[in-house]
């Protein structure tokens, strides 16, 4: 995917300074990287599925060859571990793929049984030498490219799988003596198939973090507004419908809030526009560091307003937290020679608390924190003014 142009990207957005940042330990800020192993699991998730029903379909086959071709008591051992390992492995780990609960460990369900099923196969391998039975060993080979590159799995878990592979396959020749030079040629073809499914699973993983950080600055783009870095009006609108309606279901309670900055025409003319932008990134910056749960939000919606949202809070945590939105744009101490309420620049809220009723729409509670609003200038700005909606 194209990145976008980084120049009408948010400047705070944590997609750009990853990006700036580079990644090429394979590895993103904390949030950022739990957010990416989500966004992973989804975009491979069908192709993991597909690949272990593939695998078991084809651990059938050799079991069938197997059971044709190979002879007593060797067909019995190896029938074992095919039957009693390797397939049930598989066929778990595509029912796991089913589970949402599990969603989040694939990554190492499917790297247990990439490992599990290595061994096994260099198990079989090992058995074949033990009875003088010719079994090719190139076997091990096609697993190891299969979970490099078909099962999903992401570097680090891959290439774990394929080395702890090559060494159990080495011990194992090791102990049946197999002679030094055919030892030393398909120890080299499976360190090469390794190495070769190593850079390509790394380049693999690199391209699909490039496409996560690419479709994450398109995302901002579309969401978020790009002077103040919060959602725009559209976006803000989406989140909240979803944060309604889920209040309705669990009978939560929910704070809407209405914030305008006070007198800002006044300070735009007196400062100019340039430093007016500046203003509202400050703004926006408090605003946004008292929104982070999943369920609450907060949004330019248009000028020098703010609209916010907070999800399942009483009415005394959410007037905390209002007070504390109003403090601290208060303590940028931001000159402002031109207000009526202070000589820096401050924030009126409006605030409706309601609990979301099948009879009640978020227009509603809007238009009842935009009164609260007023009613906040009313009686002097630099404050916050609550009010409940009637049930």
């Amino acid at each position: 995917m194209k990145l976008p142009h980084l120049e009408w990207v948010n400047q705070d957005s944590p997609y750009l300074r990853q990006h700036q940042q580079g990644f090429r330990g394979l590895r993103f800020d904390d949030e950022l990287e739990q957010t990416f192993k989500r966004y992973h699991a989804n975009v491979f998730l069908r192709r993991m599925r597909w690949a272990l029903l593939v695998a078991t379909l084809l651990a059938m086959l050799f079991v069938l060859l197997d059971a044709i071709n190979m002879p007593d008591p060797l067909r019995g051992q190896v029938l074992t571990l095919r039957l009693g390992v390797i397939q049930p492995l598989l066929l778990l780990a595509w029912v796991a793929t089913y589970q949402r609960s599990l969603r989040d460990h694939l990554q190492w369900v499917g790297g247990l049984v990439a490992l599990l099923s290595g061994l096994a196969v260099a198990g079989i391998i090992g058995l074949a030498r033990y009875h003088s039975f010719a079994l090719p060993y190139e076997g091990i080979i096609l697993v190891t490219v299969f979970f490099y590159f078909l099962t999903g799995l992401r570097f680090t878990t891959a290439v774990l799988c394929g080395w702890l592979t090559l060494l159990a396959y080495l011990a194992v020749e090791l102990s049946v003596g197999l002679a030094g030079e055919l030892l030393l040629s398909n120890v080299l073809f499976l360190t090469l198939a390794n190495i070769i499914g190593s850079v390509g699973c790394y380049s693999l993983e690199y391209a699909t973090r490039q496409n996560f950080l690419a479709h994450g600055l398109l995302q901002d783009l579309a969401e978020k507004d790009f002077l103040t870095g919060l959602l725009n009006r559209r976006a803000f609108t989406e989140r909240a419908e979803l944060s309604w309606r889920q209040a309705q279901r669990e009978k939560q309670a929910l704070g809407v809030v209405m914030m305008d900055v006070d007198f800002f025409k006044r300070y735009n003319d007196h400062y100019g526009h340039a430093a007016g932008d500046e203003a509202l990134r400050q703004v926006s910056r408090v605003i946004g560091e008292h929104a982070r749960r999943p369920l609450d939000c907060a949004a330019r919606y248009g000028g020098e307003e703010f609209v916010g949202i907070w999800y399942g809070l009483t009415e005394e945590q959410l007037l905390t937290i209002m007070e504390n939105i109003r403090a601290g744009i208060e303590a940028l101490a931001l000159s402002h020679v031109g207000s009526d309420a202070a000589n820096v620049v401050t924030l009126s809220l409006g605030m409706a608390y309601v609990t979301p009723q099948t009879h009640q729409s978020l227009e509603d509670a809007l238009r009842l924190a935009d009164v609260a609003l007023y009613l906040a200038k009313e009686q002097g700005r630099n404050r916050v003014v609550a009010k409940k909606q009637a049930s």
